[in-house]
């Protein structure tokens, strides 16, 4: 796995992986209608904002395998005054849950965090119901510490946990 900044360069494959990864992971939490509509035009859009608006307080990282993009992550530093910097997407290729590269993802964003932030601490917002990321969060070492209701992208509203992480997790 090789993991490169994130750049406006990299938006198709961004936007490709966020669509991949939200009709695995949030099949059965967000409308099918949603999901299965057209998503790829929504995250390009989204996207395309995001990244040619980046500031030096935002910064993400995609990760490659065999030169292939399969996976994610993007963080804006000091989002909160009480949890620190907020990681917003961590988004895997579903054939490459397991193997490390959420994990290389999260500690690459911890890394610069702790170098760069004034606020210490990292955290998430999780939908409650997507089970399998919150079991990776907490065995990663962070803690639920409040729960919201959340005006989904779907036009419905969904309970989210946040995770944080009190100590920067990973960080040298």
């Amino acid at each position: 796995m090789t993991l490169h900044a994130i750049s406006v360069a990299d938006l198709d494959a961004v936007a490709a992986l966020h669509c991949v990864s939200w009709r695995s992971a949030y099949r059965g939490i967000l409308s099918d209608a949603y999901l299965d509509g057209d998503l790829l035009t929504d995250r390009r859009e989204v996207w395309h904002l995001k990244l040619s608006m980046m500031t030096d307080r935002a910064f993400g990282w995609l990760a490659r395998h065999d030169g292939e993009p399969v996976g994610f992550a993007f963080a804006s530093l000091d989002d909160d005054p009480t949890w620190g910097t907020r990681l917003d997407n961590l988004h895997l290729l579903p054939s490459h849950h397991g193997a490390g590269i959420g994990r290389g993802l999260l500690t690459a964003v911890a890394h610069v965090a702790d170098e760069r932030a004034t606020h210490p601490g990292l955290f998430l917002w999780c939908y409650e119901q997507n089970t399998r990321a919150r079991a990776f969060y907490e065995h990663l070492g962070a803690d639920a510490v409040e729960r919201i209701m959340y005006a989904a992208p779907d036009g419905q509203s969904h309970p989210e946990w946040r995770y944080a992480w009190r100590t920067m997790p990973f960080a040298p």
